[in-house]
């Protein structure tokens, strides 16, 4: 597709199609993501050597994890976002410099986060509430984890490059490579070779090699609309800085929730020895830590698709917006809406009826049956609301398509900050354990009624904008394209 059918494309082809046809793909990289961490824990899970020590050693390591995420979100959806609005401004050249710019800093932050995570892993794991018979395999795989995270964050960052053009279906396959390498890989060291934790983070580490070579060979053939071009792969200020600036809600969502994962496990690990206690159940704390870990895998599972169609919809919206063209905006967010509202009622009930089966396949023996069942109860209660979750995320990844980014930060602050680690702090100090869990839906419901109040009122600013325009002729299949 050159660039002339992928600008009719985007400005006037029906937003309903539109928006479908790069939500699709953009779900797909998102369970891909996701699938990382539900085949390792099912791996690690089901071994005997691993067990439920893996799954506490993995879920300890989560906010490490969390920051090198945040930091590849922020410069992969940061220059997305540039790039989408440039390409609707018919600057080519300047989306190439953004590539290259992030290119540079996804080289710089990768290096930095090996260097960080080998010199203090051990002082931020104790930090973390992680207990001495869980330490020495979280820092198995934490070693391996930040040593790999210049890939972790190429092959994710750099999928978001081929959406905003219109290559969906490479960015599909490149999740695809890493889905299916990693349960290849997870298969010869969990299950072949019997290694502990560690096998399965550079199982995880492979695939993303792998998956880079794939995208680094599809850019340098010259099959996409942008070109990596080794002018641009330097530091440029200004560059950056509006990178982080648009990147900056999702980076702040990201180390908040890091800062908030911090909390959830020291507060995890201290009532859960209570209700082990309470229960007769052995390295209380341990389990409960474990069962955290779960429901965070499932959470991953069910939002990450809400994500995808978040990602879909920025080039749809950031380039319309570039364009001047409102109604389609306005169109595009409220399919938005629709779509995200439909994705997190199915999997609300799907959770609240068969949370057991899905649970079952990352647990075994006798103290995964205990686990089994906190985290089921976990489940049932923190992901009741969904839907109002679901909302805010659409609602902040819209000012973040259309460059507001101090609005997309305000709520993303109020929601994380504001109420949700207050009551992670007050609720378990009156109900136990079930505190914990019960925190999300109450903080769901208060986001959901500032994030109702916003939607509505950017509907109508942009109602307001909006003026008639001539559509052009209807699309005709034009080099095997459909236009």
């Amino acid at each position: 597709m050159d660039h002339a059918e992928r600008v009719r494309r985007l400005e006037y082809r029906p937003v309903g199609r539109l928006l479908w046809d790069f939500s699709l793909p953009a779900i797909a990289a998102t369970v891909g993501s996701a699938a990382h961490a539900v085949i390792n824990r099912i791996f690690v899970g089901q071994s005997p050597v691993c067990g439920e020590v893996g799954i506490a050693a993995i879920t300890v390591t989560l906010p490490i994890v969390t920051i090198m995420m945040a930091v590849g979100m922020a410069v992969g959806i940061g220059s997305n976002t540039l790039i989408s609005i440039r390409l609707g401004e018919k600057k080519k050249d300047e989306a190439e410099r953004i590539v290259g710019q992030a290119l540079f800093l996804f080289t710089l932050f990768g290096i930095g986060f090996m260097v960080f995570g080998l010199l203090f892993q051990e002082s931020l794991l104790k930090l973390f509430g992680t207990s001495d018979r869980v330490l020495p395999f979280a820092k198995q795989y934490l070693t391996i984890m930040v040593c790999g995270a210049f890939f972790h964050m190429i092959s994710f960052g750099v999928n978001s490059f081929l959406r905003s053009e219109g290559k969906m279906h490479v960015a599909m396959f490149t999740m695809l490579i890493m889905v299916i390498l990693n349960i290849l890989f997870d298969y010869l060291f969990l299950v072949v070779f019997q290694t502990h934790v560690w096998g399965a983070a550079l199982a995880t580490v492979l695939s993303q090699v792998c998956a880079t070579g794939w995208v680094f060979w599809h850019y340098m053939s010259g099959r996409t609309l942008l070109r990596w071009r080794l002018k641009y792969v330097r530091w440029d200020g200004k560059l950056a800085k509006d990178v982080f600036t648009l990147g900056m809600p999702p980076f702040i969502m990201q180390v908040v929730t890091c800062v908030i994962q911090v909390i959830q496990m020291r507060q995890i690990a201290f009532y859960g020895k209570l209700y082990g206690i309470k229960h007769g159940i052995e390295h209380g704390g341990d389990v409960a830590v474990g069962a955290f870990g779960i429901l965070f895998i499932v959470w991953m599972v069910t939002i990450f698709p809400i994500l995808g169609i978040n990602q879909g919809a920025q080039p749809i919206i950031g380039y319309n917006f570039g364009a001047g063209r409102f109604d389609r905006v306005a169109k595009a967010f409220r399919l938005k809406i629709y779509y995200v509202m439909g994705i997190a009622l199915v999997c609300t009930c799907v959770l609240m009826i068969f949370p057991e089966v899905l649970l079952r396949p990352f647990t075994s023996g006798k103290e995964g049956e205990a686990m089994l069942l906190l985290a089921c109860r976990a489940t049932r209660i923190a992901c009741a609301l969904l839907v109002a979750g679901g909302i805010t995320i659409a609602v902040s990844g819209y000012y973040q398509a259309v460059g507001n980014a101090r609005m997309a930060i305000v709520l993303t602050l109020f929601r994380q900050i504001g109420v949700f680690v207050p009551m992670l702090l007050i609720m378990p100090y009156f109900l136990g354990l079930d505190g914990m869990w019960i925190a999300f839906p109450v903080c769901d419901f208060i986001v959901l009624i500032v994030a109702l109040m916003l939607l509505k009122r950017e509907l109508t600013r942009l109602r307001q904008k909006t003026v008639p325009l001539t559509e052009p002729a209807p699309f005709v299949q034009t080099g095997g394209i459909q236009v």
